[in-house]
């Protein structure tokens, strides 16, 4: 795996662990509580593995295509993705959902969403071990409103993504 890649699937699989241990310390009706008609701690988790999975099932098929065909990331993907990453970092500002994400049970299995999540944190792994330098340069994911993204990119905004959501899993579980 690139260094660079290897730093940020790091620091995000100390985020996923951080998450778990965190909320299997919890009693169950805490991971389940929602106030004011909010997610709660569960189906936020649950979001964010349906995120993860969307972006590994993406980034599987975009790798499947000539890599001359893949576009380079550039300048315009680099401000989109600095944007992207202020906005994610404004926790007084609220996002919608894209409609494939934005689907959650009103309950779901705590034990089979965090199962799953560190099976696709598995098959994202086996993915990134693929990316070589050439790779890293190209955008092989579209963000539903940032567009185009490099791998690096990509991490950046799962991670930022988590961290966004993990705080609110905290709150919403106190």
């Amino acid at each position: 795996m690139l260094p660079k890649l290897k730093v940020q699937f790091d620091r995000m699989s100390e985020q996923l662990d951080a998450s778990i241990n965190y909320l299997e310390q919890l009693p169950e009706e805490r991971i389940h509580a929602a106030g004011n008609a909010e997610w709660s701690a569960t189906q936020i988790l649950y979001h964010l593995l349906m995120s993860e999975t969307g972006t590994v099932n993406y980034l599987k098929k975009k790798m499947q295509a000539p890599p001359e065909e893949v576009s380079k990331g550039g300048i315009m993907s680099m401000i989109r993705s600095m944007l992207l990453r202020r906005a994610l970092r404004n926790y007084n500002k609220k996002f919608k959902a894209p409609k494939v994400a934005a689907e959650v049970p009103p309950r779901p299995d705590y034990n089979a969403t965090r199962d799953a999540y560190l099976s696709i944190r598995k098959e994202l792994k086996v993915l990134l071990e693929r990316f070589d330098k050439d790779m890293g340069a190209k955008a092989y994911f579209k963000h539903p409103r940032a567009g185009r993204l490099t791998i690096g990119q990509t991490l950046d905004f799962l991670e930022d993504h988590f961290q966004r959501h993990y705080e609110q899993m905290k709150e919403r579980s106190k």
